[in-house]
């Protein structure tokens, strides 16, 4: 049985501290994501990793990516 999975976001927040640095080495932003986020299955690290790759370099206009549909307990009319 796997128990208490924390994140572990070691780097990320070692990258953070180093934010000065980042232009001269070409580096926009740093995000964390997969299990460094949230701990979970491997799917959803390798998803995360996919929406990130796809994600980066498209333009943040506040916009979701996604539509929620929420159910109402009574019938529309």
């Amino acid at each position: 049985m796997v128990t208490a999975r924390l994140p572990d976001d070691a780097l990320y927040q070692a990258l953070k501290t180093r934010e000065t640095e980042w232009a001269d080495a070409g580096i926009r932003s740093v995000a964390c994501i997969g299990d460094a986020l949230a701990p979970g299955l491997i799917a959803h690290a390798v998803y995360a990793g996919h929406r990130y790759a796809q994600e980066l370099d498209a333009r943040r206009d506040g916009e979701v990516p996604f539509k929620r549909h929420f159910h109402h307990d009574t019938p529309m009319a």
